[in-house]
């Protein structure tokens, strides 16, 4: 045996001795009795009803994903959820209904979600399918448009299990013609708990048809009233069983659980199988991130690293929409940023027809369809002519159907005469507005100035969870013409309260926009892998399976992260991982940061 060879085989079993210390979960619940069907895939940090989105889910144990449909003008069923058009999740402005497959596979449906997922393609119903074949999936199929001839034909091209399909259907007459073209796929009874609840024949007709589910509203289950009792039972009995949409919070799915319920849709379901089924003491939240950023420098409302394009308020009837420009700042003849002459967005004086509308696409936390915690930020510019004019920032309600939340005015930010700091006419500022459920405490260029106490939810955010085109709210918009002109170089939302020490970080007005401030890690891919790797984001942990024997002194490393993020590790390197088992990854604003653990096993 040769010296080399000798040093070699030391150092690999100190390093199979050092990698047994951590352990990686199984992701194997087959004892389980409890689900929880991944809602529109992986989708807290995987672009939505995306086969990326799905198979990471898949690859973690989930079995049953429950994703969007919907049918383009040339008959073909695609994941998208939102109704009518594609602003929030795609690169498009158009209608799925109105346009052709060819045309939707130009589109980007992940940017959105973040520059790693930069290229993602929208799938279609054959395409999931097969993926739900390979990893013993199966699929919830929420029906933009029920058209069962077209789910029987992709079954029929893709020669799959036919049970691996579970459509959501409304009523008798629904399922019915659901079975003429499916007769071997099982379905999922979507809606409301019957009026006689001791109907036996009302359970008996649907099981008998092939109903193997019943999905009502989580907040039955966390009732759990002696109706909700009785309807559980009943199910039960004729040998069905019931799932509730849809719950992030670990302490809902707990009770929900306690309720004899069998599944619960979530966003976050890959922990809440761990924590329900491997009782695992882990936190279960959405986690905190940038979820849109902008900075105009392709001039346009496309946003910059993260987030969905801006959607004018008066998308439906372009006649009468007000139109932002862009350009430099010498352009516009206003003053530089820091001596750069920066791109920059020219926002007029909006009628009540007009604004820009920001999708939060904030993941969905204990109030279900509203958020009350996240930050807002904006590098703004008041010109003369505007100065001392009210100048309306923020509108929550995405019809602008009445009066504003927050202004700029000649007393500062507020509203109700309730106003702090001072804006300086034709200086770049910049604003940062953290709102709880409490106050929204406000800081012009990283300076605090006040704080508004908050009663009601005024404040609060439509997320991602209602259909439509209003998930989100509005910016620079008002119902009675309380508006004016002005400049922004760069607007940032993130779904949690930013702490002081972050503001202060972040200082004021920078030609180059405001960092974001996510850390995470994708794709990752060892050279030598035996299997996919897979990230464990509760345990901040990385898993990779090696082939016995090897030299992990000199191993390649692939992956991706954030936008603007660095790493302790450049994508590509060959690394020891002996002497390197973690990769930091710090954020664009320098601020945050997360140390990923390798943790390996070998087969």
């Amino acid at each position: 045996m040769s010296k080399n060879h000798s040093v070699f085989l030391v150092l690999y079993s100190l390093a199979f001795v050092a990698f047994s210390q951590q352990t990686k979960p199984s992701y194997n619940y087959t004892d389980c009795s409890f689900q929880a069907i991944g809602h529109r895939g992986y989708s807290d940090i995987y672009p939505e009803n995306t086969l990326l989105g799905i198979e990471e889910a898949f690859k973690r144990g989930v079995k049953y994903c429950e994703i969007d449909v919907n049918v383009t003008s040339d008959n073909v069923y695609v994941l998208f959820h939102d109704q009518p058009t594609m602003y929030r999740t795609s690169s498009g402005q158009g209608y799925v209904v109105g346009s052709k497959y060819a045309d939707l596979l130009k589109l980007d449906v992940g940017s959105w979600k973040g520059s790693q997922f930069e290229g993602t393609k929208i799938a279609t119903l054959e395409e999931a399918l097969l993926l739900a074949e390979k990893y013993d999936g199966y699929y919830y199929l929420d029906t933009k448009k029920f058209r069962p001839g077209l789910m029987g034909k992709a079954l029929k091209t893709t020669g799959v299990n036919p049970k691996r399909l579970m459509a959501a259907i409304a009523n008798k007459e629904e399922a019915l013609e659901y079975k003429k073209y499916c007769p071997n796929s099982p379905f999922i009874y979507f809606g409301f708990m019957p009026d006689d609840i001791n109907d036996d024949n009302w359970y008996k007709e649907l099981v008998d048809l092939g109903c193997e589910v019943f999905e009502v509203y989580y907040t039955l289950a966390i009732d759990n009233d002696l109706k909700f009792q009785t309807f559980v039972n009943k199910v039960h009995q004729h040998k069905a069983k019931v799932w509730v949409f849809t719950s992030n919070n670990l302490d809902e799915i707990i009770k929900i659980k306690a309720a004899n319920v069998d599944g619960v849709e979530s966003d976050i379901a890959i922990s809440a199988m761990k924590a329900i089924c491997d009782q695992e003491k882990i936190k279960i939240a959405p986690r905190n991130r940038t979820t849109a950023n902008f900075n105009f420098d392709h001039h346009n409302l496309q946003s910059t690293g993260i987030g969905s394009q801006f959607r004018p308020l008066s998308y439906r009837n372009l006649e009468i929409l007000q139109n932002v420009t862009f350009g430099k700042t010498s352009e516009f003849g206003i003053k530089k940023i820091s001596e750069i002459d920066a791109n920059v967005m020219k926002v007029p004086a909006f009628n009540p027809q007009n604004g820009l509308f920001m999708f939060t696409n904030f993941t969905p936390g204990i109030h279900e369809d509203l958020h009350f915690d996240y930050s807002l930020m904006m590098d703004i510019y008041i010109p003369k002519n505007s100065e001392n004019k009210f100048i309306s920032l923020m509108q929550t309600n995405p019809e602008n159907e009445n009066d504003g939340d927050l202004f700029i005015t000649s007393k500062g930010i507020g509203v109700n005469n309730n106003y702090h700091g001072k804006i300086v006419a034709e200086t770049w500022n910049r604003i940062a507005l953290i709102f709880s459920e409490k106050s929204i405490k406000k800081y012009i260029n990283g300076k605090y100035v006040g704080e508004t106490p908050i009663e009601g939810g005024r404040w609060s955010v439509y997320n991602t969870f209602p259909g439509g085109q209003n998930q989100g709210f509005l910016l620079f918009a008002d119902d009675d013409n309380e508006t004016a002109e002005l400049y922004v170089n760069a607007i940032q939302l993130r779904n949690y309260p930013m702490s002081n020490l972050e503001i202060l970080g972040l200082k004021g007005a920078n030609a180059n926009g405001i960092p974001i401030s996510n850390t995470g890690i994708y794709a990752v891919q060892f050279e030598e892998e035996l299997k996919p790797s897979i990230v464990n984001w509760d345990n901040k942990e990385v898993y990779v399976t090696f082939p016995k024997l090897t030299d992990l002194t000199a191993v390649k490393l692939n992956f991706k992260i954030p936008y603007g993020a660095i790493s302790s590790i450049k994508s590509g390197e060959i690394i020891n991982l002996i002497q390197n088992k973690t990769i930091s990854i710090t954020a664009q604003d320098g601020y945050s940061k997360t140390n990923w653990l390798i943790v390996s096993e070998f087969e």
